[in-house]
């Protein structure tokens, strides 16, 4: 019995095989030649038209739902199959707005086709109304990104540089600013480029709204493209300050600041020099720390990097003091004796003692050593003088009073048994030395070099 079925499937295989493609065949070719209707559904963008009927009531409006339509297309399958969603049109027109400012969305055909088909759209626009309002506002240039290594950014001019904005009231409101945003990344040359304008809030949100509208839809912007080049800053104080003071140093942060310009103008530029007048000052006056703003003291055609647009100067001024400090007898040098001559101190040298005035730093470590005290002797033969001690405290220190002392010269004994009378020996200064608040100022005396201008009187004769 198997055996007679399995005859009965393979008998005359090829002849079933081709019965089965010949009928599809056969099939194809009625479907085609009565090309049944079908339905196509499509996505379209609807667009809105006569909006001149909303603009002359002065309102503006925005679509708050049906942006988009779901368009059903009927008609032959050979003409249906062929359509594309940018073969239908999908409008709303807005001069037969409702109470509810809702509108019918109505479909349509871009193209002709060889059969009638149908459209059918059940959706409808709805938009917002207010009043219109527009605002001029000025166009800032924003840069993004970095110019090659030792160029700068210079001038960015806009054109327009303002421009009108138009949209419902409450988008307008928000408007704080329209900017640009302009590419200089690698940029060595001047340039221009056209830019989109779009317009932001006061916290530099985008305002979007598709109200707005701009008088210009393109800005022109050109960039000036500057060399940089650092260059030091140079503080010059000039003036005296108050009685009692002196001026210790200035403290300038950055020491150097980085400018910008056209190589010819910025060759000529070296230096940021300040002038400061320090006239009248004390520890107490306002105006020891400033900020000093760059640009003040460039010249024309060059500008400072934003990063250096100021420094800040603190100068340093103190009060000064006065220090009495006691002179040993035996750190007193005597200068221009000639070698066959030498000195006895015909004076009391256990109190002498050298008035100083000088800020509290520097007072600190002077003492009997430290100022080298010394008597000038150059010219001077045998006899007994009255000289005026001098000694080294510095430029930073003042010599307010310096010590007479009574000196005895005269040759050296050629008995080496004999002794010469020794100096008396003096107290050494101690650490407790006075310091004394705001000296009057003296004037000094310097020794010349061909006469001896510390002798008080001439030689005595008769010693």
């Amino acid at each position: 019995m198997k055996e007679e079925t399995k005859h009965i499937y393979l008998n005359n295989i090829g002849i079933k095989i081709g019965s089965v493609f010949f009928a599809l065949l056969i099939w194809m070719i009625i479907i085609n030649i009565d090309d049944p209707y079908k339905t196509r559904t499509f996505s379209v963008n609807v667009e809105t038209i006569n909006e001149s009927a909303l603009q002359s009531v002065n309102k503006v409006y925005e679509v708050i739902d049906g942006s988009t339509a779901s368009v059903k297309v009927r008609g032959k399958k050979s003409v249906v199959d062929k359509l594309e969603a940018s073969d239908i049109r999908a409008t709303a027109d807005l001069s037969d707005l409702s109470a509810v400012n809702a509108v019918a969305i109505k479909p349509s055909l871009t193209i002709n086709v060889s059969s009638e088909v149908t459209l059918e759209c059940d959706q409808v626009l709805k938009v917002s109304l207010e009043n219109r309002a527009s605002k001029q506002v000025k166009v800032t240039v924003i840069t993004e990104g970095n110019p090659e290594k030792g160029y700068s950014i210079g001038e960015c001019i806009a054109k327009p540089n303002m421009i009108e904005v138009s949209g419902g009231e409450s988008a307008i409101r928000q408007i704080d600013s329209v900017r640009v945003y302009l590419n200089v990344n690698n940029v060595s040359d001047d340039f221009a480029k056209r830019l989109v304008p779009a317009a932001y809030d006061s916290d530099g949100n985008k305002v979007t709204s598709s109200t707005l509208t701009f008088s210009s839809n393109s800005i022109r912007v050109t960039a000036s493209v500057l060399e940089t080049k650092k260059i030091p800053v140079k503080v010059k104080i000039i003036g005296e300050p108050a009685e009692g003071y002196q001026y210790v140093k200035t403290n300038c942060l950055p020491k150097e600041v980085e400018i910008a310009g056209k190589p010819r103008i910025l060759s000529h530029v070296n230096s940021v020099p300040i002038t400061l007048d320090i006239s009248g000052m004390n520890t107490d006056s306002r105006r020891l720390e400033q900020d000093i703003l760059i640009s003040d003291y460039l010249p024309e055609n060059i500008t400072v990097l934003d990063e250096s647009a100021t420094v800040s100067i603190k100068i340093v001024i103190e009060q000064l003091y006065k220090k009495k400090i006691q002179i040993a007898a035996n750190d007193i040098a005597y200068s221009g004796l000639d070698d066959d001559y030498e000195v006895i101190p015909a004076s009391d040298l256990s109190n002498v003692y050298v008035v100083v005035t000088g800020i509290a730093s520097d007072l600190r470590n002077l003492n009997t050593k430290t100022i080298s005290p010394y008597i000038n002797c150059k010219g001077l033969g045998e006899g007994t003088y009255a000289m005026r001690l001098r000694c080294d405290v510095g430029e930073e220190c003042e010599v307010l009073e310096y010590p007479k002392i009574k000196i005895t010269i005269r040759k050296k004994k050629s008995d080496k048994t004999e002794s010469t009378p020794k100096p008396e020996a003096t107290k050494k200064p101690t650490d407790s030395e006075d310091i004394i608040h705001t000296p009057e100022p003296t004037s000094n005396d310097e020794a010349g070099d061909d006469t001896n201008k510390d002798v008080e009187y001439s030689k005595d004769n008769n010693e």
